[in-house]
């Protein structure tokens, strides 16, 4: 009777190469079309540039705001236009105005009674003593016909004027304002953006125009692009056998570059749970606090030894720890002094040992010998007894 160790079936550890990257990375430009009329300058009067730090809301550049402003400057005549009509239309039509109607519609009706009294004249003319031609008759009727007409119209207005607006026109009027003072609005919001400024805390690592240069919007053009020093991460691959013994949140890696005071073990923040079809290998990405990450910048390359979730994997055993009982097999593990007998779930043989997939773990102790001094509960031999 002898005593062996349950082995790994794979290692549990392996180690990879990474790189480090920023997780906040951002191409900086403008939306509006213009001319960079301003370029922020540092202390020491130098340009901004590749390499050097910015601060978040920091302003990095202008664009000549000059058509900016007078699209403002239009959009605020015409909100306060726009005001004054609902403003007029909400204060109605002023006394002097309605008065102004009453005697128009006073002269219509007098013009009217005169224009009655000469139809009635030249019809006695026309029909009893015939001196005065029928067209003439006809001519003073088309003048009482238009005089009616306009009498019409002028009750309208006044009707119109003493009644005061409609509701659709006072919610025309302010709907009117509502759009003008959208307009407004948005050409505000294009002045303020003449003013780029920085989207986070980080370092320039490009320059692609400068003061001077013309910007477009459409297609974006871009100036700087920015990253985040503080927030880091590190991107490794490993070939597909690994996949299933990397998880998020739980398996660790240790770091290991000469930019670290000190290695670090961190869990993995993220899987990318995609093989590449070329190289047959996944990525995925460890978090470094931004307290712990030294002097690392993005783009630099750092070891990491990956700690494999071992306690999941399959272990090798000898085939002789096997026994084979009531249709089942069982090993027998040593635990304080004694056997304890344990089902298992037998994979490949291979050519002395044979691989459990289930209900022994790496490191554990088996014991080995005839299955007739195998017994559950046992004592083991005191030769085996540990010392």
């Amino acid at each position: 009777m002898s005593l062996a160790t349950a082995q790994p079936a794979s290692p549990t550890e392996v180690t990879a190469i990474g790189r480090v990257g920023a997780v906040l990375q951002a191409r900086v430009g403008s939306r509006l079309s213009g001319q960079v009329t301003a370029w922020t300058h540092t202390g020491d009067q130098r340009p901004l540039d590749a390499g050097m730090p910015v601060k978040q809301g920091q302003e990095l550049f202008r664009v000549d705001p000059t058509t900016y402003e007078s699209r403002v400057n239009v959009a605020k005549a015409a909100l306060a236009q726009a005001q004054a009509v609902l403003a007029n239309l909400k204060a109605g039509v002023r006394e002097e105005r309605r008065q102004e109607l009453r005697a128009t519609l006073a002269g219509i009706d007098a013009r009217i009674a005169e224009q009655k009294r000469d139809e009635e004249r030249f019809r006695r003319l026309v029909e009893q003593d015939k001196t005065v031609p029928v067209k003439r008759l006809e001519e003073v009727q088309l003048q009482l016909a238009l005089l009616q007409e306009d009498k019409r119209c002028a009750q309208a207005r006044l009707a119109e004027a003493e009644a005061g607006p409609t509701p659709t026109e006072i919610a025309v009027a302010e709907a009117a304002v509502v759009h003008a003072r959208a307009l407004l609005g948005a050409a505000e919001l294009d002045l303020r953006d003449t003013v780029v400024k920085a989207p986070f805390d980080g370092i320039i690592t490009q320059r692609f125009k400068s003061f001077g240069d013309y910007l477009n919007n459409a297609p974006f053009t871009e100036v700087l692009e920015i990253v985040s020093e503080d927030r880091l991460e590190a991107e490794f691959r490993l070939p597909e056998t690994y996949f299933l013994q990397v998880a998020a949140g739980k398996t660790l890696v240790s770091l290991q570059t000469p930019l670290l005071p000190e290695g670090l073990k961190l869990p993995v923040t993220r899987l990318i749970e995609t093989i590449d079809m070329q190289s047959g290998t996944f990525a995925f990405r460890v978090c470094i606090p931004s307290g712990q990450n030294g002097r690392l910048r993005p783009g630099a390359f750092l070891q990491g030894t990956v700690l494999l979730d071992s306690a999941r994997e399959s272990a090798i055993v000898p085939q002789r720890a096997v026994v084979q009982a009531e249709g089942k097999a069982f090993v027998f593990v040593a635990q304080n002094g004694k056997m304890s007998r344990r089902a298992v779930v037998v994979g490949d043989a291979l050519t002395e040992a044979v691989i459990v997939k289930s209900g022994v773990k790496p490191g554990e102790t088996l014991v080995v010998g005839p299955s007739g001094q195998l017994e559950d509960g046992a004592a083991l031999p005191s030769y085996l007894a540990p010392r």
